[in-house]
């Protein structure tokens, strides 16, 4: 005789202290059993216990389902595997001697309440940030998108983990072959766990990029919201704060949260100094080495003088010198990131003002050298969210400017610019609006034109409804 569905489950969860049964009789034997560890005991009382107390007759368990008021969240369950996927998940579930089932939710509410995201503070607009718990991230975007067009498509990824993963998007206004694309390749996913929605951003990641990102991520429902008005999807993993939005364009990099709420103006004149000022980060070091080996007589005379005597007593090649700099600053940030709040600041002010001065003072470094590389990990910090990668591209390009000259620099440049400009992931160039030249979206690129003047949605990105007021 087959095992009853109640005698599997007992079976696997043998000898754990939080399985927990419970037999009622309500005109046919009962039983209910739930996880201590992931079920409320006030909801598994008022929900389950205290209703099925008051049923007196009832032929099969789905009598009771009927009769169950309380609570929303009552379903059948179809099969043995989605029955044990809810109980994994705080379901409390009640069988009966006939094989029938229904769950019952009763998940605890646990983790940190709605506040601020630490990553991306803003001078004006909304200060809600999302957080673990894929039901509070869900509300979040339904309290801004109060329509029915508004679609969710769950999932669940991990062999062991069983992660819920939702899947967001407007119907009517996002194209629904890119929703189903992605769909599939998250239920095509075969991965022991799923602990953040990094993890799936490896596998929406069509060419598997080494280096640039090609799935954006925000903490902020506000921006989530803002980029599924333009047809993008937003994907959420239960146990993280960071929601994935598909398709991702290099121009989002420049754009920051707080832009929609200041003046165009102002959001036009920071993202251009974000611009510029990635762009020095990354080459104005390989410049410098490359103008004092190979073109020192492109510098004017003066400031020429002045680096020579700054670095005649440097003991290192200026390649050697401005490496040896980049690496000190990137193990500078990397025990920053790691260390106390309190103990981290003191570790800066230390490492960037005292060493540095030390290692000038003692002939070790010169001081354009040292100015060079703070100037440029400073700039880094204008895209946050980009900071390793660029540091990693400003490494390679110096050591090609060392050994080639501004030829090397420019060759590394092109093969960088012809590398983004090659990547196209849903149907979407990755450099757009700018390689392939599309007009139409420059409104809201580096620059940025006053919001009500803003009457198209990107045609950048796939999307069925290009008019934003219709």
């Amino acid at each position: 005789m087959n095992k009853s569905w109640f005698d599997k489950l007992q079976t696997l969860y043998f000898g754990e202290d939080d399985f927990r049964v419970r037999e009622i009789n309500c005109g046919l034997p009962l039983r209910a059993v739930c996880l201590d560890t992931m079920c409320d005991d006030a909801k598994v009382s008022n929900f389950v216990l205290q209703p099925l107390a008051y049923i007196k007759r009832a032929k099969t368990v789905y009598d009771v389902q009927s009769k169950i008021a309380v609570g929303t969240g009552v379903h059948k369950v179809p099969n043995f595997y989605a029955a044990v996927s809810d109980f994994t998940n705080g379901y409390t579930l009640v069988f009966d001697e006939y094989n029938g089932c229904i769950a019952i939710d009763t998940r605890t509410v646990t983790g940190r309440s709605v506040i601020e995201p630490p990553t991306s503070m803003v001078m004006r607009g909304p200060r809600e940030g999302f957080v673990e718990d894929v039901k509070v991230n869900i509300t979040l975007l339904r309290k801004r998108l109060k329509t029915p067009n508004f679609k969710t498509v769950n999932l669940t990824v991990g062999k062991y983990t069983n992660t819920a993963v939702c899947v967001c998007y407007i119907d009517g206004i996002a194209q629904k072959k890119i929703v189903n694309d992605i769909v599939q390749r998250i239920d095509a996913i075969k991965i022991d766990g799923v602990l953040d929605s990094s993890y799936l951003a490896r596998y929406l990641d069509v060419h598997k990029t080494f280096v640039f990102r090609r799935v954006g991520v925000t903490e902020k429902p506000d921006i989530a919201v803002g980029k599924m008005l333009e047809g993008r999807v937003a994907v959420i993993v239960d146990g993280s704060p960071m929601v994935l939005t598909l398709p991702y364009l290099f121009v989002e990099d420049v754009q920051s949260p707080g832009d929609y709420y200041e003046n165009s103006a102002m959001t036009t004149l920071s993202r251009v100094l974000r611009f510029v000022s990635v762009i020095a980060s990354v080459l104005l070091p390989a410049l410098y080495v490359c103008l004092q080996t190979y073109n020192y007589q492109i510098i004017p005379l003066r400031f020429l003088i002045t680096v020579l005597n700054a670095s005649e007593a440097i003991p290192f090649s200026p390649l050697t010198e401005m490496l040896l700099v980049l690496i000190v600053f990137d193990i500078l940030r990397e025990a920053n990131l790691r260390m106390p709040s309190a103990v981290g600041i003191s570790l800066s002010l230390v490492g960037a003002i005292v060493l540095g001065d030390a290692a000038v003072q003692a002939g070790l470094l010169g001081a354009p050298a040292v100015m060079i590389g703070a100037l440029s990990g400073i700039g880094l910090f204008t895209l946050p969210d980009n900071t390793l990668i660029l540091s990693l591209l400003r490494l390679i390009v110096t050591l090609v400017g060392g050994l080639m000259g501004l030829l090397g620099v420019t060759l590394s440049t092109l093969c960088v610019i012809i590398y983004l400009a090659s990547m196209q992931d849903y149907k979407t160039p990755f450099l757009a609006p700018f390689a392939p030249d599309i007009p139409e979206d420059r409104q809201d690129a580096v620059t940025q034109i006053s919001v009500p003047s803003m009457t198209e949605r990107p045609h950048s990105v796939p999307n069925t409804n290009k008019k934003r007021r219709g």
